[in-house]
């Protein structure tokens, strides 16, 4: 692994946590809409992250 994957599987870490914790937010508030945008967003960023690691 080189130092500029690791740097963008950092970003990418913090990303999902910083959308994670948006979804909880939006959650907690009943932001329905907000919810179904941040949980499109946050799959994505799984997805990405998966790719990356294989």
């Amino acid at each position: 692994m080189s130092l500029a994957s690791q740097d963008e599987q950092d970003r990418l870490a913090m990303v999902i946590m910083q959308l994670d914790m948006a979804l909880a937010l939006a959650r907690e508030k009943s932001l329905i809409e907000v919810e179904v945008y941040l949980e499109e967003a946050l799959a994505e960023a799984r997805t990405v992250r998966d790719t990356a690691l294989n």
